[in-house]
């Protein structure tokens, strides 16, 4: 996918996409960790998974860039086009100038998520983390239609860092 590609159209009905999916994750993340049900103890939930969000997307030169800030005011969804620059200098810029997305130029890099902050530790001690709480980057336009995959990655995000199990979290409830 290239900016150059795109209609304005075509980057509208992708916004549209991106903050749908976006409030789907956090409604169904939110929603399970109020479920008294599921009775999840607050101390077991990472920070990076608390508080509102505001979720920026930008449009590089050959995919996207979405951002997960915290947001003390509600959540907030943010468009922004960067069509002069790839997606591995924009995650650069995001992660203190380290290329931790790589990828030959022109091609199909897909989907990749860091669903925590990205931390530098150096001698046990760490002395680095994004002010972020979720990065995701792709090079497909479909990455975000489908707002039952966010559902899953909330999901997953709860098995991931709470330690309930995917059984009690999709019985009678997914």
């Amino acid at each position: 996918m290239r900016f150059g590609e795109l209609s304005g159209k075509d980057l509208e009905v992708l916004r549209r996409e991106i903050t749908e999916y976006y409030q789907t994750y956090y409604a169904e993340l939110r929603s399970r960790l109020q479920d008294h049900e599921l009775a999840i103890p607050s101390r077991a939930v990472p920070e990076h998974l608390k508080g509102y969000r505001r979720v920026v997307t930008v449009m590089g030169q050959d995919g996207l860039v979405v951002t997960h800030w915290p947001n003390a005011w509600g959540d907030e969804f943010e468009f922004h086009l960067s069509p002069g620059k790839p997606v591995r200098e924009l995650v650069a810029e995001e992660c203190a100038g380290e290329r931790v997305v790589d990828y030959a130029p022109g091609t199909d890099f897909g989907i990749r998520e860091m669903t925590e902050p990205l931390r530098l530790v150096m001698e046990g001690r760490e002395v680095w983390r994004a002010p972020w709480t979720r990065l995701e980057v792709s090079s497909r336009l479909d990455a975000w239609r489908d707002t039952g995959r966010a559902r899953r990655a909330a999901l997953e995000d709860l098995v991931r860092y709470v330690g309930l199990s995917e059984e009690l979290l999709s019985e009678g409830r997914a």
